[in-house]
C-alpha cells in the first residue's frame, strides 16, 4: 500500500470479506487462498467528506 500511495494510487483495505467466495471465483483449482484484500485506483476528491475535528495535544493527553 505504500508503494501504491508513493505512485498516487488511493487504497481501500478491506476485511470482513467472504474469503470462500474469492477463492471460488477467483483461485478455483489452486492452492493459492486470499489473505487480503484491497482496492486500488484513483479517487474523488470532490466526493469526499470533510475530515472530522480532531483534538489538539493538550485536550487529549496529560503528562504524568
Amino acid at each position: 500500500m505504500l508503494a501504491a500511495r508513493a505512485l498516487g494510487l488511493d487504497c481501500g483495505p478491506m476485511s470482513g470479506f467472504d474469503g470462500d467466495k474469492i477463492n471460488a471465483a477467483f483461485f478455483a483449482g489452486s492452492s493459492v487462498k486470499v489473505n487480503f484484500v484491497c482496492n486500488l485506483g484513483y479517487g474523488d476528491a470532490s466526493k469526499l467528506y470533510p475530515r472530522s475535528p480532531r483534538m489538539n495535544f493538550e485536550e487529549a493527553c496529560r503528562i504524568v
